[in-house]
């Protein structure tokens, strides 16, 4: 168990470790370090073992930052980023973990062929690693477009009463909605870049009537497709499979 070792390994500087392990993941429920070792970089040391042990195993690890043990919550925040935590909501939402922070184990060479495989040869299905390959477009997209908001993407994998094209843009409730069902991942990826285009043009201000707007042939639909066409493109010189 992993937290056996890291209490072996830094029992000279540890005032307090929890770590609850399973097969699939980590939780991390405390780590004390002793205010004489502070500022050493032993929470560094113990995170990046914990990490590596974790994207070896597979596992996922979550934790909640708090401020309970004498640090600033924030700061922690932070520090946990570095090490590839995201708050555990939008599209790295896991309905499985209660905790605010999660990570995701990286990807090892083998993962990334199986990845590479879904976006030129299936359609999106709900297996793990197809959702994993959209939430990396995802945060592309948003990082391409300057979106830094947690804009809510729900993929329907059954038709609805909403859903009269292959998406849709909600500007008042913050949200996009993708119509999956018997669709490629590339394809997938398209609609969601061109909705983000606009979710991005609502923020700007751009959007002040969406029936008129988002008419057909409009300035502002017209740029959507094409500003989502660049991301694909850009996409796609990363990742050449998908055109495979």
């Amino acid at each position: 168990m992993v937290e056996n070792e890291l209490i072996s390994k830094y029992s000279d500087c540890l005032k307090g470790l929890d770590i609850y392990e399973n097969k699939t993941s980590l939780r991390l429920s405390r780590i004390i370090v002793k205010e004489e070792c502070r500022g050493s970089g032993i929470g560094t040391n113990i995170m990046n073992d914990l990490v590596e042990y974790a994207d070896k195993n597979k596992q996922i690890i979550t934790l909640t930052p708090s401020s309970d043990f004498g640090g600033n919550k924030n700061r922690l925040i932070q520090f946990y980023k570095r090490f590839g935590f995201k708050h555990n909501k939008g599209v790295h939402k896991s309905f499985e973990y209660t905790d605010s922070m999660i990570r995701y184990p990286k990807l090892n060479e083998n993962s990334k062929n199986v990845i590479k495989t879904l976006l030129r040869e299936r359609l999106l299905t709900k297996d793990d690693l197809d959702i994993r390959a959209v939430a990396d477009f995802v945060n592309y997209a948003k990082e391409f477009l300057g979106i830094d908001d947690d804009i809510k993407i729900e993929l329907a994998f059954e038709k609805t009463p909403d859903i009269r094209t292959t998406a849709y843009y909600n500007n008042g409730e913050n949200r996009l909605k993708v119509y999956v069902k018997n669709r490629a991942i590339v394809d997938v990826c398209r609609s969601i870049a061109h909705e983000l285009v606009h979710h991005k043009q609502n923020l700007e201000g751009r959007i002040t009537n969406p029936e008129i707007d988002g008419a057909d042939g409009s300035d502002i639909e017209n740029e959507a497709n094409a500003v989502a066409g660049v991301i694909i493109r850009k996409w796609g010189r990363m990742h050449p499979e998908i055109y495979d």
